[in-house]
């Protein structure tokens, strides 16, 4: 069965709050809001100082698909993040708190959302949003960033740090490679960087309950991100280029059927189901390769060539200005089919 959902948790010296974010998470699965057998869960540990990499193993134990990585060192949410996409297999990514204070059973509407959106993201400000108003310092700083995001950045959403996102996995992908902020000021630029390349992203409403124990320093951490969301808008953060492979048929050597798919079988084959965007139409077809490694991108260089001679097949590299001139990405982000149909 083919996995459609991917949830990451970014974690860092959280041993003592997984349990109960667990207790969340399986009380949601009890009500049917998550289908175990078509979602893994990717719990990653940023570094941690204390028991968290083995709380999860024993927490998560029984879930059928699951993994807990630990990075060699405390890289940022952000970083934390990126490595679960770059491990995702679901059609479908999203990233959760480890606190689990957004409660999971609105995962159902995220999913429901990318249907027609690239991206579907929680929102504390919606009208039909349910919010603790217990812990009051971080309710009033987080309204305070988001409109200072929103007037440095324009992106016109009312919840940016909202610990509760999703994407359409190839879109994921691309994002996170394309974002090089690792701390918590992260979301604004995936945010920014979607509404650039023309992605579509809706915002549901959640309810949100404050859980003691957080790690974010609720004044000192608020001044670090708006350094950080100024650095991206002002461009002192370099973009990394995307590699990519471009299939092209300009003397009409294509055989009968859809390019586009054909492509994405032989991409499905070599990659394994690696959910990388294809972006294509009946005589060029574009292999976007984000969060693949040099070694892959080769592989899968040559069996295109194998596949599709005499067409013109070549690597390239993007860099965001090319991406956006490809005009909106929206919906067009099509990850290949799992080799054999399975996950």
């Amino acid at each position: 069965m083919k996995l459609e959902l991917t949830i990451i948790v970014p974690a860092f010296n959280e041993a003592n709050r997984l349990s109960e974010g667990m207790r969340r998470f399986q009380a949601a699965v009890a009500d049917g809001a998550v289908d175990l057998d078509r979602t893994e869960v990717l719990l990653i540990d940023d570094g941690s100082t204390d028991q968290t990499a083995a709380t999860a193993r024993s927490l998560l134990a029984d879930l059928p698909h699951h993994q807990v990585i630990s990075l060699p060192g405390n890289a940022g949410k952000g970083a934390a993040v990126r490595t679960g996409v770059s491990l995702a297999r679901g059609a479908y990514t999203a990233y959760m708190d480890a606190d689990m204070a957004i409660d999971p059973r609105a995962i159902p509407q995220l999913l429901d959302a990318l249907r027609t959106s690239d991206l579907a993201i929680g929102s504390r400000a919606l009208p039909d949003s349910m919010v603790d108003g217990t812990y009051a310092v971080r309710a009033v700083m987080g309204r305070l960033f988001n409109r200072l995001v929103t007037a440095g950045t324009g992106l016109g959403l009312l919840d940016t740090q909202c610990g509760f996102k999703s994407f359409r996995t190839p879109a994921a992908r691309l994002l996170f490679h394309l974002v090089r902020i690792d701390r918590f000021a992260f979301d604004v630029e995936v945010l920014a960087r979607a509404r650039r390349l023309g992605l579509r992203i809706t915002e549901i409403p959640v309810q949100w309950k404050h859980v003691a124990g957080s790690t974010i320093h609720p004044l000192q951490d608020p001044l670090s991100m708006l350094a950080d969301v100024y650095r991206s808008r002002f461009g002192l953060l370099a973009t990394p280029p995307v590699p990519a492979i471009v299939v092209l048929d300009s003397a009409g050597a294509h055989r009968d059927g859809d390019l586009a798919d054909e492509v994405r079988s032989v991409v499905a084959r070599s990659l394994d189901g690696e959910p990388v965007p294809v972006v294509g139409g009946s005589s060029s077809v574009m292999v976007l390769l984000p969060l693949v490694d040099a070694a892959a991108t080769a592989e899968l260089l040559s069996a295109l060539r194998a596949e599709f001679e005499p067409m013109s097949v070549y690597g390239r590299s993007l860099s965001l200005e090319s991406l956006v001139a490809l005009g909106a990405l929206a919906g067009r982000l099509q990850a290949p089919p799992a080799p054999g149909g399975t996950a």
